[in-house]
């Protein structure tokens, strides 16, 4: 579940109680304009895999013609397809839960080809066409008053912390600027996980967001702070403390640093302050186990 968290920031949409504004629903996702681009993968396949929750994992979308999810449950999938909920209700056991190791989910590899290069949007359009065909997966969205986080400036006076400074360029900047970084590097430095460390180029506060899976809550923005920013930020996750977690695999995570509140204030300056808000859920009308393919 981890390995999605850069991607649910990356994919934040605005939502009513229709699953997509402007879009018709088709069999319970929304339909795509055919004029924004191709509207279903031209080729599909959806696998189970039953390698379990430890082996390797695989999930995201990038600009592109090849779609490809290695070892991911269900729910996984569904957050990616619609992005920015704040909760996923009404999911089977066998679909998994956020926030947990999912050991009762079942996984599935997924390796799809649109006809021709597609972007990120069209990809996750095509991607709920195809939850829709083979899992027969029919949602809606409805807006709930969820207890979250909300992010504020720790300082009364809007002094901000050690690690946080605005950015010289944005992250989209450094990336055209370097679009063959070397091997396990990004240009905008440590994106694409939640896993600490964190050094991060260029990046809206909103980044921070995705923290909501160690939080327990979604956070929300309330800094008012607009712009990019350059961060580090190191903490121990809290799943990082479960007597079962093999320490071994990530070595240079910090087993006794501060949690994820406190390395925020003290860092960043700022805060996560318990609050209500309006949130965002997907609810799941009906879900099958795939057909083949």
């Amino acid at each position: 579940m981890r390995t999605l968290a850069f991607v649910m920031l990356l994919l934040g949409s605005a939502v009513g109680h229709q699953t997509v504004q402007g879009q018709a629903r088709v069999g319970g996702v929304a339909a795509a304009d055919p004029a924004s681009g191709p509207v279903a993968f031209e080729v599909a396949s959806v696998k189970p895999n039953k390698s379990g929750p430890r082996s390797p994992q695989r999930a995201g979308l990038q600009p592109g013609d090849r779609v490809t999810m290695i070892n991911v449950p269900l729910l996984v999938l569904v957050q990616i397809a619609y992005p920015g909920m704040s909760e996923i209700v009404g999911a089977p056991n066998w679909m998994g839960h956020a926030g947990t190791p999912n050991f009762e989910a079942e996984r599935f590899d997924v390796n799809a080809k649109a006809e021709r290069p597609a972007t990120v949007e069209q990809l996750r359009l095509m991607l709920r066409g195809l939850l829709a065909d083979r899992f027969k997966l029919a949602v809606h969205s409805e807006t709930r008053p969820k207890d979250v986080y909300a992010l504020r400036l720790a300082r009364a006076d809007g002094r901000l912390g050690p690690n946080l400074h605005p950015a010289a360029a944005d992250c989209r900047s450094l990336v055209e600027a370097n679009s063959k970084p070397s091997p396990g590097t990004h240009p905008c430095g440590t994106v694409g996980t939640d896993r600490p460390p964190w050094h991060v180029l260029g990046v809206r506060i909103s980044q921070l967001t995705i923290l909501n899976l160690d939080a327990g809550r979604p956070i929300v923005d309330k800094t008012g702070l607009t712009g990019a920013f350059d961060f580090d930020l190191n903490w121990t996750p809290r799943w990082a403390l479960d007597p079962s977690f093999d320490r071994a695999r990530l070595p240079g995570v910090d087993f006794d640093g501060p949690d994820i509140f406190t390395a925020v204030q003290e860092q960043l300056g700022l805060k996560l302050v318990s609050e209500k808000d309006d949130q965002p859920v997907l609810v799941v009308d009906h879900v099958e186990q795939p057909t083949r393919d």
